[in-house]
């Protein structure tokens, strides 16, 4: 049960850590192993926002999308109807702060 849903999209260059962020946010725990991802994975999770009779439930749909060139094309169709995005980039990696301005 929610009362609001939202679609967030993960944007960024490949290896920028977009899967293992949505890892842990949505389970809590840190993935020590991570593959490419090809065209999207899909997470969801349920946040509570306000208190008292103002608290409300949003269920955030999260896409994490395929930072490759290869995958632009399909990863763009899946940023229709967000409600936002992250961009995420490497903050070890200067050169990976450069590659977002693609996205």
């Amino acid at each position: 049960m929610y009362d609001y849903l939202a679609k967030i999209i993960l944007i960024g260059p490949s290896g920028s850590g977009k899967s293992c962020l949505l890892h842990r946010f949505t389970h809590s725990t840190f993935r020590t192993l991570s593959s490419q991802t090809i065209g999207v994975e899909f997470a969801s999770k349920v946040v509570r926002v306000g208190s008292g009779s103002r608290r409300k439930r949003i269920k955030l749909q999260l896409w994490d999308t395929a930072g490759t060139e290869r995958f632009r094309s399909v990863s763009r169709s899946y940023y229709r109807g967000a409600a936002g995005a992250v961009l995420v980039y490497d903050v070890s990696d200067p050169a990976s702060f450069g590659r977002c301005r693609r996205f």
